[in-house]
C-alpha cells in the first residue's frame, strides 16, 4: 500500500492526495470535508466506493506504536519547566528522569509525532491524559516489542532524547 495523506469526515477516512487533486468517496459529495476543500478552491475527483476500500487499507496496516506522554511533576524544580532542549542540557545536564511522570499510556491511530502534537493540544484531549496540553519539556515515548524512542517537545518542533 502506498503511504498517502488520507483526508477524514468524522473519522472516516474518504479520500486522499494525489498532488494537487483531492480524490474523494462520491457517497460523500455533499460532506463537510469536500464542501472545505471545494471553499478552499481544491480540485476535487470522485471515486465510487473509495472509503471502503481505504478502510479495508487501514485495517491491514499493522497497529502504530503504544504512546507514553511524560510530563513535569508539579514538585519537579521551576526552573527546568517549560524551557528548550539546549538550555535544560546547559543548566541541568539534560533531562532527568525522576522529574517526569507518566500522563498517558496507551494505543492511539497514529505514532505520528505532528499528528499527535494535534491530539494532546486538541480541546479534548485523548481519553486516559491525565496531563495538560502538549508544551515545551513534555516528551512523547513511542514503544513497541522492539523497544522505544522518545522526543522531547522543543521550542521549534521534537528533539531525540534518551530517557
Amino acid at each position: 500500500m502506498l503511504e498517502r495523506q488520507l483526508i477524514h469526515q468524522g473519522g472516516i477516512p474518504i479520500g486522499y492526495f494525489q498532488e494537487d487533486t483531492a480524490v474523494l468517496d462520491s457517497d460523500f459529495w455533499a460532506g463537510e470535508a469536500v464542501h472545505s476543500l471545494a471553499y478552499r478552491g481544491a480540485k476535487l475527483r470522485f471515486e465510487p466506493g473509495l472509503a471502503q476500500k481505504l478502510r479495508e487499507e487501514e485495517e491491514k496496516k499493522p497497529l502504530p506504536r503504544k504512546v507514553r506522554l511524560h510530563q513535569i511533576k508539579p514538585q519537579a524544580m521551576p526552573e527546568k519547566k517549560f524551557i528548550p532542549y539546549a538550555l535544560l542540557c546547559q543548566q541541568f545536564g539534560g533531562i532527568s528522569p525522576e522529574d517526569y511522570q507518566v500522563v498517558f499510556d496507551g494505543q492511539l491511530d497514529t505514532d505520528d509525532l505532528n499528528r499527535l502534537y494535534e491530539l494532546f493540544n486538541a480541546s479534548v484531549l485523548p481519553k486516559g491524559c491525565t496531563g495538560h496540553r502538549l508544551s515545551v519539556s513534555d516528551v512523547v515515548e513511542l514503544y513497541d516489542d522492539t523497544g522505544s524512542k522518545c522526543w522531547y517537545l522543543d521550542e521549534e518542533g521534537f528533539v531525540p532524547v534518551m530517557m
